[in-house]
């Protein structure tokens, strides 16, 4: 088809992007927009699109997002996410079909898209600096607020949506990699013109970053950055062929280094993580650590997408309200949404990526637009490690373009390619037969339990709403949870050490009064999991309340309880008249203060 066209479907995706990022409850309708010249094209050529290798990660992670909306206890806002995936999935394609026809048309380089990206980010500053209310912003950098206020002080009021500085520090830190190639390109060429816009767009994208004060944005680029000055370093003392082996060596050394610093100085993992601002008064890697046992609750499903604040306040963190919107952590979000299918979705387009740019390596030299390509993924990879611009938010719809950069490049060695494709996914059903026959009770417990997770988080926080509801134990004692009771009991029969089914089993009875039942199964999930702040409150409450205040009290005093969690715990007694038990918690939170 003509080359106008892949400009229109780019169009076409983003204005139905665009309406799902503004109006999320338009619902489906963006999506006719979106699919508009995939029909066109379908009518023309008689194939509505092209067969890409990121094909069946990316239908495995959209099944996933399906089964997020089944498991949401919020409907409304999981059909909101999914249609900001569906949006991804578009925008992805339109910029693959595009690619793929400037590659197969030799007047044409793809670098337009690139200057798409660059635009986009200088866009994405200008409506930032004008928009942001710079007078609550507060910062490391003293002289950001101030010179923010400065600018935006000759404009009037603007309406609009207020952006979230971390997510434009993430949407600007991925974008830089496409204002530099455009700028390269053109000096190159000596189109000056050309480069003095794309420099232009490259130093208004700089400075917007600057003014985010995003630190895991700014980790994110000079990864990507370091990345690519160790490439051309590499360039100047080996030969062509050897260079990518050096520079993998490089990164093999840097990783292995971080994790025996992480093993034998585990302090200054806490250190180096110190300047990221935590939330609600625990640090980044405190709430890592508390959300991990949301992963094993929902390791097949996952919780439901845009269901992370009031999952992780009510079973990880134990309080009453949300107060933390996301994980602030891309591979955690993923697998607590959708479950580890969507994450190990995830990673397979990355790695096809990678080793995309592997083969093209072969020779020494990588294309340019695989190589910006890579580096943006490479920003995006190591900002999603401290923060969630690109799933915890609205620019999710930006998460798969830069795969679209490696497709116009595929490996000249495609018959190897399938062959290995085969041997991969040969091995992969052959093991995961093995773990089916040999690992099938343990692997049905945690199906049962994932299900149950599921039927609980559905009937609690569907109903829950604080402050008619003034504690979710509350809502336990109104609405039916036969269901996941059962499922819970099944998988602790088929495993009687499944921590994660025990310890939801035991929050359950607890709020119940069933407190030897719930001794029991907390018992043996806090042996299952000593180092999760969750249980072991939970345990220390189920101590308290059996008689042995001075052990419960002493699991409490190692206890984040900065939402006041303790002192929800003397309410819910208090709340249902029961004395005794109230002096013994009372007590032993005083103890733990």
């Amino acid at each position: 088809m003509a080359n106008w066209f892949s400009y229109v479907e780019v169009a076409a995706a983003a204005l139905a992007g665009a309406a799902w990022y503004l109006f999320p409850e338009l619902g489906a309708w963006p999506l006719a927009l979106g699919l508009a010249p995939w029909v066109v094209r379908l009518a023309a050529t008689g194939r509505a699109g092209r067969m890409t290798r990121f094909a069946p990660p990316l239908f495995l992670f959209l099944i996933m997002a399906v089964g997020g909306v089944w498991a949401a206890y919020d409907p409304a806002a999981a059909w909101a996410k999914f249609w900001l995936i569906v949006g991804a999935i578009l925008l992805f394609y339109a910029f693959a079909h595009g690619l793929l026809a400037a590659h197969a048309d030799e007047g044409r380089s793809g670098e337009a898209y690139a200057w798409m990206l660059a635009l986009m980010g200088a866009t994405v500053t200008v409506y930032f600096l004008a928009t942001h209310d710079w007078g609550q912003f507060t910062a490391e950098l003293a002289f950001v607020p101030e010179l923010g206020r400065r600018l935006q002080a000759p404009l009037p009021p603007l309406p609009g949506h207020r952006l979230n500085p971390n997510v434009v520090g993430g949407l600007l830190a991925m974008s830089i990699p496409f204002a530099g190639l455009a700028f390269c390109l053109a000096w190159a060429r000596r189109r000056w013109r050309r480069a003095a816009a794309a420099m232009a767009l490259l130093g208004l994208a700089l400075f917007g970053l600057l003014m985010t004060t995003s630190l895991g944005a700014w980790l994110g680029l000079a990864a990507a950055l370091v990345l690519a000055g160790v490439w051309t370093l590499a360039g100047w003392w080996v030969r062509p062929r050897r260079r990518r082996w050096l520079v993998l060596g490089a990164m093999v050394v840097v990783v292995l280094l971080a994790i025996g610093v992480a093993l034998l100085r585990p302090e200054a993992v806490v250190a180096a993580a110190g300047p990221l601002p935590g939330t609600g008064g625990i640090g980044r890697l405190s709430m890592y650590r508390s959300a991990l046992p949301l992963v094993a609750d929902y390791p097949f499903v996952g919780g439901g997408l845009n269901g992370f604040d009031m999952l992780y306040s009510t079973y990880a963190f134990l309080t009453h309200v949300g107060f933390i919107p996301h994980a602030h952590n891309v591979y955690l979000n993923v697998a607590i949404e959708q479950g580890l299918p969507a994450l190990f979705a995830l990673g397979w387009m990355w790695g096809l990526a990678v080793v995309a740019g592997w083969r093209d390596a072969a020779d020494g030299r990588v294309r340019p637009l695989l190589g910006v390509g890579l580096l943006a993924l490479v920003t995006m990879a190591v900002h999603g490690l401290v923060d969630d611009a690109f799933y915890g938010s609205r620019a999710l719809l930006l998460l798969f373009v830069p795969l679209a950069f490696v497709l116009p490049f595929p490996s000249a060695r495609a018959v190897d390619r399938k062959r290995w494709a085969s041997v991969v996914v040969a091995t992969g059903v052959g093991l995961t037969l093995l773990a089916a026959v040999l690992l099938w009770r343990p692997l049905l417990s945690l199906a049962y339990g994932n299900l149950a997770a599921v039927q609980q988080s559905r009937a609690e926080l569907s109903v829950y709403e604080w402050p008619e509801w003034p504690i979710q134990d509350a809502v336990r004692r109104e609405v039916d949870l036969s269901r996941p009771v059962a499922n819970f009991e099944r998988a602790l029969s088929l495993n009687p050490e499944n921590g994660p089914a025990g310890r939801r089993l035991g929050q359950i009875e607890l709020s119940l009064g069933e407190y030897g039942a719930a001794l029991e199964h907390l018992r043996r999930a806090y042996r299952q999991m000593p180092w999760d702040n969750g249980t072991r409150q939970l345990y220390g409450e189920a101590l308290i309340v059996t008689g042995s205040v001075e052990e419960g009290a002493t699991l409490w005093d190692g206890v984040w309880a900065t939402q006041g969690q303790l002192d929800g715990r003397v309410y819910w007694y208090r709340h249902i008249g029961d004395i005794e038990r109230l002096e013994a918690v009372q007590a032993a939170a005083e103890q733990a203060e």
